[in-house]
């Protein structure tokens, strides 16, 4: 799949989800910067291989789309979803430190799981943003 020459440069996650909707899918769909993971390792304050589970790659994947520079779709695909995860969270719970917190720790919800186990799956990342739902409207999760 070639890159598209229209899509939007961008330098932090936080630029990505403030885009409008066209423009995040042409800009995953031209593969996102590598620098991105190690950002949202940063900000979820996880190792780069636990990242690198979470992108479902193996750590010397990561390690060679660093190199490289350039996310392949599937792995943009998941690091936007993450990334839009994590500030989705950091607004409902009303903090990125909260977020992290929420993200490392055990929830009822989730019979005791944390949301980072949940986030290794498309259906976990669902189910954690109806969590977040919840906690919005003020349902005990």
């Amino acid at each position: 799949m070639s890159a598209n020459l229209s899509a939007p440069k961008i330098d932090d996650l936080a630029q990505l989800q403030a885009l409008p909707q066209r423009d995040q899918i042409d800009a995953v769909s031209a593969g996102l910067s590598a620098h991105l993971a190690r950002e949202l390792a940063r900000l979820l304050q996880v190792t780069m291989d636990d990242l690198a589970g979470l992108l479902r790659l193996n750590p010397r994947t990561l390690q060679r789309r660093l190199e490289t520079g350039v996310l392949e779709l599937s792995e943009s695909e998941r690091l936007w979803a993450l990334s839009r995860l994590f500030y989705r969270a950091a607004e409902v719970l009303e903090s990125e430190a909260a977020a992290v917190h929420w993200f490392k720790n055990p929830v009822p919800a989730l019979g005791w799981a944390t949301p980072l186990a949940y986030a290794r799956t498309v259906v976990g990342l669902r189910e954690l943003e109806n969590i977040l739902g919840r906690i919005e409207h003020g349902v005990y999760s």
